[in-house]
C-alpha cells in the first residue's frame, strides 16, 4: 500500500519507536474513518506515491472554528526538490478555507533547516515555547 510505504519511510527517518509501527493499522483506520478528526492526503509524482500529510482537527477556546494541526508532512527522498511540500501545504490552505478552519499550525525540529526555509517563506513563526510531559 502506498501510504504504508511512505509512512514506514517517515517512521524510519525519525527513528520512531516500535509502538508507532505496531499502531500503523489503527492510524490507517483513523484516516479512513470520516468521523475521526485525523485527515490525510497522499501526493503522487508521475503515478508514484511521493508524499503525505496528516492533519488533526481540534476545537479552539477562542473560536467555534477548528484549528488544523499539521502532524506530519513527509516527502519521499526521491521526490524532494520538486516543490511538493509547498504545493501540499497550499492544498491544505485551500481545504482549510473551504472547510472554515481558523488556522493551520505545525512544528518542526530545530535541526530541520531545509523544512524551515520553506516554512519561513510561507508561514509565520509563532513566538511560543512548547512544553510537554511524557506519559509513556
Amino acid at each position: 500500500m502506498a501510504w504504508e510505504d511512505l509512512w514506514q519511510e517517515n517512521l524510519d527517518h525519525f527513528a520512531a519507536p516500535d509502538r508507532a509501527r505496531a499502531d500503523m493499522p489503527v492510524i490507517w483506520q483513523r484516516l479512513m474513518d470520516q468521523a475521526a478528526p485525523l485527515l490525510g492526503w497522499l501526493v503522487l509524482l508521475q503515478g508514484r506515491a511521493a508524499g503525505l500529510a496528516h492533519v488533526i482537527l481540534r476545537q479552539h477556546s477562542f473560536s467555534t472554528a477548528q484549528i488544523a494541526i499539521l502532524e506530519d508532512l513527509w516527502i519521499a527522498p526521491f521526490a524532494r526538490r520538486h516543490g511538493l511540500a509547498e504545493r501540499l501545504v497550499e492544498r491544505l490552505v485551500r481545504e482549510g478555507r473551504a472547510q472554515g478552519w481558523r488556522r493551520i499550525e505545525w512544528e518542526t525540529g530545530d535541526e530541520n533547516l531545509i523544512a524551515q526555509r520553506l516554512y519561513d517563506r510561507i508561514a509565520t513563526l509563532d513566538p511560543v515555547k512548547r512544553y510537554r510531559i511524557d506519559l509513556d
